[in-house]
């Protein structure tokens, strides 16, 4: 539980891959965000890099041989999907929570996103549950981070509460 990002995309131009992941490796370090490059070989041919701001889940920029964004965990689930009947167009999306990363570290990874999306994707899509993406309103963005720190004190104030039986 917690504020999340949702996402899927297209390079524009496979060629480019490597610029991708110079640029953003670069703004990485200058914002002190870890980053790694993942190369090949690995058995699914996937390239790219994933970078995280503190107390953020990875972002993935990983892409398939035929330039499709695919996140390295989604690729290690993928019999999940198969045996319970899930769409495996799923394959295709990244999630990332960036709540406990905070909200100026949430609007640099948007910003940041729209701007690759701009220079190097042919499809790019993003349900950001922040609301960010599709509004670009900061007031909207602090509403659904106030709302998702309730609900997790709430959460946890409740389970502080909770009479545990032993053994059970």
């Amino acid at each position: 539980m917690g504020l999340s990002i949702h996402y899927y995309g297209n390079l524009s131009q496979r060629s480019r891959l490597e610029e991708l992941i110079t640029e953003v490796a670069d703004i990485s370090k200058s914002l002190g965000w870890t980053s790694q490059i993942i190369r090949e070989p690995n058995t699914d041919k996937l390239n790219g890099i994933c970078f995280a701001p503190e107390g953020s889940e990875s972002i993935f920029l990983t892409f398939l041989p035929d330039g499709r964004l695919c996140s390295p965990i989604n690729l290690m689930c993928r019999d999940i999907y198969q045996e319970n009947g899930l769409d495996t167009e799923l394959l295709y999306t990244a999630s990332t929570k960036t709540q406990f990363a905070g909200f100026n570290a949430h609007v640099a990874v948007i910003k940041l996103l729209r701007y690759l999306k701009e220079k190097y994707f042919s499809v790019f899509e993003m349900m950001d549950e922040g609301m960010y993406w599709e509004t670009n309103d900061l007031k909207v963005l602090q509403s659904q981070f106030d709302k998702y720190e309730y609900a997790l004190n709430a959460l946890a104030d409740g389970l502080s509460k909770m009479k545990f039986i032993p053994g059970e």
